[in-house]
């Protein structure tokens, strides 16, 4: 039991990993640098930015929230 959860916590570990570099990425490619830092240290800031950026990740965060 604990393999299988163990498996679903590291596949949520990446993909939120994947998430943030390619928010990063889109930001970066907007040359919106203060946004990158905000969005390094404020949880709600950068779900908005998310939000704004891809409405995939908007799906996926009301899945996960």
């Amino acid at each position: 039991m604990c393999d299988v959860l163990d498996k679903v916590e590291n596949k949520g570990e990446i993909k939120g990993k994947n998430q943030m570099a390619l928010l990063v990425k889109k930001l970066l490619d907007q040359s919106r640098i203060e946004d990158v830092k905000r969005a390094s240290e404020d949880e709600t800031y950068r779900d908005k930015l998310m939000k704004e950026l891809d409405p995939i990740a908007k799906a996926v965060n009301k899945i996960l929230l």
